[in-house]
């Protein structure tokens, strides 16, 4: 499970360094996605970015405008980021690409249809052995 935030540093334009309780840092660029979603223009304000705190209760970070992101999210964004984890829309990619149904995509990978679902609703993080499994399964079609 991911713990809770201990600290958090503006390292750049949009990117912060987060230190989470189990002793992990590192870098998340929120760029992309600040720029793709509406509701987080507060944060392309002059200065508004740098104003970033960690919440009181060190499940997420936040800004003064009222925008804020979960501990879990912003993990799972930095894991991405640093290729440790496979981004739901790629995995949905895979599927798709195959034509495989949840049942499918869970027997190509030894895998059960429930953490299939966990996986596509984002609600658990997609493990690089996951990904790394994938790429083998879709190389062995291909060949």
């Amino acid at each position: 499970m991911i713990g809770k935030i201990t600290n958090v540093a503006v390292i750049g334009d949009k990117r912060l360094e987060i230190a989470w309780d189990d002793g992990h840092v590192a870098p998340v660029d929120l760029a992309e996605v600040i720029a793709g979603h509406k509701a987080l223009v507060p944060l392309k304000q002059k200065g508004e970015f740098a104003r970033v705190n960690v919440s009181r209760d060190r499940w997420s970070i936040e800004w003064p405008s009222g925008v804020d992101f979960g501990a879990q999210q912003l993990r799972r964004w930095a894991d991405e980021q640093a290729g440790e984890a496979m981004p739901v829309a790629d995995f949905r990619a895979w599927m798709d690409e195959y034509g495989l149904t949840q049942e499918a995509a869970a027997q190509a990978l030894g895998l059960s249809r429930r953490m299939i679902a966990y996986y596509l609703s984002g609600e658990k993080v997609i493990p690089k052995t996951v990904m790394l499994a994938t790429e083998g399964w879709a190389a062995r079609e291909e060949a």
